[in-house]
Parts: structure tokens; sequence; C-alpha cells
């Protein structure tokens, strides 16, 4: 079986600082993401699984609509697979009402002051980590389940790092959480391979994109700095 942990804003630098050994495996680096002029969320996933630069396509659609994109599993190395589960990922089957709950609470967040202020932050971070722990079960469930690829899309340390990545008492125990998840992916595969979109560097306590991402193998594959449209050629080499 062969498993694709997908995190989103994965650090390179925190993951060495740390020293999250799960994540980092045999092998890591940082991506190349410089052909984008907009590395979002949605252009990175959607150019990782079709392994074609999708950032004009998904832009023109608008900030709101592009969260609906929706490539067919032709389009991505998924359709190389008997059995794949694929889980929450952005650009193909990603729910939408998670992801605009975040937003609505993020906004409200920066229109309130005080006690109020917190209270949305609980919130926020809270059906941060309720949505977390459902994909971390349907994912550990998943590795169990007869399936020839697993991807789980695991976005906490995204959504919490955007208010918190300046607080490492936040952001500390995410990283374990997220190297507890690769240890237990790595119990199971055959191949693994752990890949963020971009990472996250701080303003403050808040947290901003940077410019480059992260990735890791549990084998040597001679990789540099690899851009994240390369990592197509390389997940269907596994079915050969």
């Amino acid at each position: 079986m062969d498993v694709i942990l997908a995190v989103d804003a994965l650090e390179h630098e925190k993951v060495a600082e740390y020293n999250c050994v799960n994540l980092m495996q045999r092998s890591f680096g940082r991506t190349d993401i410089g052909e984008f002029e907009e590395p979002r969320t949605v252009v990175l996933w959607s150019s990782f699984m079709t392994g074609r630069n999708r950032e004009r396509e998904v832009l023109a659609l608008g900030d709101r609509r592009m969260w609906s994109v929706r490539w067919r599993p032709e389009e991505t190395f998924f359709s190389g697979f008997r059995n794949p589960l694929v889980l929450d990922l952005p650009g193909f089957n990603y729910d939408l009402k998670v992801h605009e709950r975040s937003r609505e609470l993020l906004a409200l967040y920066f229109e309130t002051e005080g006690d109020e202020r917190e209270s949305v932050l609980e919130e926020y971070d809270g059906d941060a980590f309720k949505h977390h722990r459902e994909i971390k079960d349907a994912f550990l469930g998943g590795l169990h389940g007869g399936h020839d690829l697993v991807v789980g899309y695991f976005s906490l340390a995204d959504t919490v790092g955007h208010l918190s990545f300046g607080l490492e008492e936040v952001m500390k125990p995410i990283y374990a959480e997220l190297d507890g998840l690769a240890k237990a992916a790595s119990q199971r595969a055959d191949r693994l391979l752990v890949i963020s979109d971009h990472g996250m560097t701080a303003v403050g306590r808040f947290g901003d994109h940077s410019n480059h991402g992260f990735w890791s193998l549990n084998y040597e594959a001679g990789l540099k700095s690899p851009r994240i449209t390369d990592f197509r050629r390389l997940v269907e080499g596994w079915r050969r």
C-alpha cells in the first residue's frame, strides 16, 4: 500500500526545529513553488495531483468559486490505482462547509475585540481540531481498509497557524500530532510521501504563506528541489 500524507502549510524549518523525525523520514527537503504568482491552497493541490500548473484556470474562477474545483480522477494520478482512498483534498473532494465556516470565523475574529475576540478564536480553533479528528479517524481506518493508495489531507497547521503560527505553545503540539500521523502511516505504507502545498512564516502571532513547500519520502529518490508538479510522475512510477 502507498500512502500520501498531504499537510497544508507544513513548514520545513519547523519540522526540523521540532525534530519531527517521522515527518522527515529518510529524505526530505523543500518544494519549489516559485512558478506560481499566487501560491493558493487550491491552486497548489490541483497542480500536485494533475502534474500541471493550474494557477490560471483556478484563479480565473475567483476567490470563492475556486474552492468548488473538482478534478476528475482521470485527470489525476489517482486513476492509476485500483482502489484509492482520497480524504478531503482541495480540488478533488474537499468539504466546502468546513472551509466556509472557517472563513466566517476568521473574518469575525478581526472584526471583534477583547473577550469576544478570544471567544471567536476558541470556536475557530475548536472547529479546526474537530475536523482534524474526523479526518484522522478516517485516515487511520483507511490504512487498514484494503486500499492500494491512501491520501489524507490535513489542514490543521494552516487553519490554526493563520492566527497562531508565532506562538510555539500552540504550534509545537500540532507538529507533534502530525508527526504521530506520519509514524502511524509509516507502519503500514510500502511507500510514504509527506507533502505540503506551502509552508508558513510568522508575522507577529499570526502566520502567512511562505514561498516554498515541504516534501519527504521513506526512500531515497534523488530529489533536490522538486516542483510540486513533479510528484505526479513520481507517484505514477509507484505503479510500475
